[in-house]
Order: structure tokens, then sequence, then C-alpha cells
């Protein structure tokens, strides 16, 4: 019986793990794909939105965007029937599928309203939708990695961390959405955020600066953060803004809110690795 519930137990990891992994690579293509669609898009004089990109990459990008979508879907399913089968599995890997399917679920449901990129709220929605999806994908892959028998206390300081930089990320995108139409003050605010967002993040990561199991996050975080807000003040600097500049400036964010996932599983359970969890 012990062998066969360390069986499943080392199964159930592998399934939740390969889960993880891989919803963390195809929202990140969701986010990649997405960004870059929209930040190559202009409205004419009749209304209508127009792309800079070739149809054949135009084409080539949406069919990605709706294949990754496709998979994230059919791989909510999966954790689902897995967490289902595999019962009771320990809360710290229910919560992060809980928040994957919850997040899929919006993202579908309010898949109409970005179409056209005519309602900035629904472009914001998205991404912001998009960013959660990818947390709660790279929660899973991070706390099946740990042993949670023993569970600290969230730190404050990170989880508003987290929200204001998300809040941040939103002021980024409907910057974007709402430049589309002509309308430029949103960068201001996104700048007025970017501001609290670094000194948010700055004083997260001092405040672990001497956890040398937290060392490479720590210099990651700082390495993403950095190169962002050089290349924000350079995308500000300049009359007309590249494609290509934007594009690179809006992907770091999803990778710096990896890291962020990443310390609050770390701060929250005990740094341990294992192996596997058997079913309680």
């Amino acid at each position: 019986m012990s062998t066969m519930s360390a069986s499943t137990g080392e199964s159930s990891t592998r399934g939740l793990r390969a889960i993880g992994t891989a919803g963390t690579l195809l929202a990140l293509a969701i986010l990649g794909t997405s960004m870059l669609l929209r930040l190559a898009t202009f409205f004419g004089a009749d209304g209508h939105a127009i792309s800079t990109l070739s149809p054949g990459l135009e084409g080539a990008l949406r069919l990605a965007h709706r294949l990754a979508a496709s998979s994230v879907g059919l791989l909510a399913i999966y954790a689902v029937v897995l967490c289902w089968t595999r019962r009771p599995l320990p809360s710290h890997v229910v919560k992060p599928v809980a928040w994957m399917v919850a997040t899929t679920v919006f993202l579908a449901v309010i898949g109409p309203l970005t179409s056209g990129y005519q309602l900035a709220a629904g472009t914001v929605s998205n991404v912001v939708g998009g960013m959660l999806l990818l947390m709660a994908f790279g929660w899973l892959q991070e706390s099946v990695n740990f042993d949670a028998s023993m569970r600290k206390s969230a730190d404050p300081l990170l989880r508003t961390t987290i929200f204001i930089f998300l809040l941040h990320v939103a002021t980024g995108a409907a910057t974007s959405a709402t430049e589309m139409h002509g309308v430029r003050w949103f960068a201001f605010l996104h700048l007025g955020t970017a501001l609290l967002s670094t000194m948010f993040i700055g004083a997260t990561l001092w405040s672990r600066r001497d956890e040398p199991l937290l060392a490479g996050r720590v210099v990651a975080a700082t390495s993403l953060l950095t190169t962002q807000l050089a290349l924000g003040l350079t995308l500000l600097s300049l009359g007309a803004r590249p494609t290509w500049l934007a594009f690179l400036h809006g992907m770091l964010s999803p990778l710096l809110a990896l890291v962020l996932v990443s310390l609050a599983v770390s701060d929250s359970t005990i740094r341990k690795p294992i192996r596997s969890f058997e079913p309680q």
C-alpha cells in the first residue's frame, strides 16, 4: 500500500510539474503574441484597426495565439481531472490550480471584448488576466518542488509589491490601448506606477539581500527591473517608438512576475526540495 501511495504521489508530482512548465511557456506565448499584435496596430481614418505587420506574420501570430490559448484550456481541464482523481492533494497545490482555472474561464469570457481593440477596458482586462494566468502556472510549478508541511505567514510587503506591480502592468496596457485612439496622458500614469512599483520591488529585494537561498532570484529580479527601467526611459525619450523596443520592454514584465511568484512561494514554504507528495 505504501509503495502504491508513493508511486501515486510521484505520478501526481510529475503531472502537476509538467502542467506548470507547459502552462508557463504557453502563457508567455499568449502574452507575447497578443502584445506584438497590439503594438503593431493603429487606427486608420475610417476607424478600422490596421496592422503594420505583413499579412503572413500577422496570420502566423494569430494562429499561434489561438493554439496556445486552446492548449491552456486543455491543460486546465487536465489539472482539474488530476486534482480530482488524486484527491486529497495539498492545499498549496490546489490553490494555484484553482487560480489557473478561474483565469482561463475569465479570459475565455472576455475574449469577444478584445476583438478589434475598440474597448480599452477589454484590452487591459485581457493583459492582466494573462499575467494572472502566467503567475498561476508559475506558482504551481514552484509549489510542487517545496515541502509545505510547515508554512509561514505571507510577507505583507511582497503581497503588496505584487499587487502594485500588476497595477503597473495594467496602466501599461491602458497606455498602449488608448494610444491607438490618440489618447496619450495614460503614459504619465504608467510612469507614476513605474516609480511606485520600482520602490516596492526594490524594498522587497533589499530585504532578502542576505538570504543565500534567494540570491539567484534577487539577482534575476534586479537585472530584469533595471533593464526594463532603462528601456522604458529610452521609449519616453523617443518621438517615434519602435515596435520591437516597446515589445522587448513589455515582455520583461511577465519574466519579472515569474521571479516575484518564485520569491513568494519560497517565502511561504519551508525551503527544502521534495521529490513527491503522497495523497493523505
